[in-house]
């Protein structure tokens, strides 16, 4: 009687998220789950999402200046960025509102989510500091550098798709599954950001 307990409250303790690398022709590698999240198009997504990314002279430019720009940003910066952010996201409106979500890479990201919109909710772009570079829906803070979505990847070797559990998304209204991984500069090997992205649950249930 027990074990059967034992084995129970093993059965129903939360799974940790997941990082799932790729092969050498791009598929995903990981072992068979009923969970919605290693769900094999996901790291099929995301790596075409990189792979696009990273062939795109006007955004790969745009990532190295963003990145470039933030480099000698100081913590107070950041901190009072953070905060005018998450005012003006409340209002729907704001001077760095509007540069970040104008701006050239929120405007290719929009673009790549576009023919994907069907299981892709929205996606988050960071530089390598985890500062907000673009999105294609206006994220809640400016700061992502403390959520394991941009921590996880920048402490992984490049490939490493990292995957969290389904989750309610209160601006979707709907329940998504959260990946993430780190972008790699193609000519130099330099970090350039995370690409985050937000899938939705009831999509990736029916593949």
């Amino acid at each position: 009687m027990r074990l059967a307990l034992i084995w129970l409250l093993l059965l129903a303790a939360p799974l940790p998220a997941l990082a799932l690398p790729w092969d050498e022709d791009g598929a995903v590698i990981s072992a068979t789950s009923r969970r919605a999240e290693d769900n094999p198009r996901i790291g099929t997504v995301m790596h075409d999402l990189t792979t696009e990314m990273l062939a795109d002279p006007v955004m790969l430019a745009a990532l190295r200046q963003a990145s470039r720009d933030n480099d000698t940003v100081s913590i107070d910066t950041i901190i009072q960025r953070d905060i005018a952010w998450r005012l003006q996201a409340k209002r729907g409106r704001g001077t760095l509102l509007d540069v970040g979500m104008g701006g050239t890479l929120s405007q290719r990201l929009a673009l790549m989510r576009f023919p994907r919109q069907a299981v892709l909710t929205d996606l988050i772009l960071t530089d390598d500091r985890g500062l907000l570079a673009g999105a294609t829906r206006i994220p809640s803070d400016y700061d992502q550098s403390d959520e394991a979505k941009y921590m996880i990847p920048a402490t992984t070797a490049p490939g490493m798709v990292h995957v969290e559990n389904a989750a309610y998304d209160e601006s979707a209204d709907d329940y998504v599954v959260l990946a993430s991984v780190l972008l790699v500069d193609p000519v130099d090997g330099k970090q350039l950001g995370v690409l985050c992205a937000n899938f939705n649950l009831a999509a990736l249930q029916r593949d």
